[in-house]
């Protein structure tokens, strides 16, 4: 039997997460680094600024008190729709474009945060294991 192109175990393994016999577990904090395939800085980065500058004009306009309650608010704002946000957005490049590309999905499996599990069995997570035997 002859051997298959890392293309073309890529294209088995996208078919088999479409199919949901693997399932991707990500680790968006490790993903979303300015070295990641999948990251795109600007997308927390603009979070930080508008926030920065919304606790600025607080302490500014209404004083310090208003400050520390925009910087709390901040925070809670980072955790609840931010960092969430910007997983969905990892997730869904990992899914578009690494699953699809086999040069980010090199990097991607370089890089490591990427965990393949399967239905039944062992799981496969990067860059420890290697993803072509997994899919063989």
């Amino acid at each position: 039997m002859p051997t298959r192109t890392d293309a073309e175990l890529l294209a088995s393994l996208r078919e088999l997460v479409e199919a949901g016999e693997v399932r991707l577990a990500l680790d968006a904090a490790k993903l979303n680094h300015m070295d990641s395939p999948v990251a795109v800085q600007a997308e927390s980065t603009r979070w930080f600024a508008a926030m920065a500058a919304a606790v600025l004009a607080c302490g500014w306009f209404l004083g310090w008190i208003a400050a520390g309650g925009a910087f709390l608010a901040s925070i809670a704002i980072w955790f609840a729709v931010v960092l969430p946000s910007v997983a969905r957005r990892i997730r869904f490049r990992v899914e578009s474009q690494a699953l699809a590309e086999v040069e980010i999905w090199r990097k991607l499996w370089k890089r490591g945060g990427v965990t393949l599990e399967p239905r039944a069995g062992a799981p496969c997570a990067a860059p420890a294991d290697n993803w072509m035997q997994f899919v063989r």
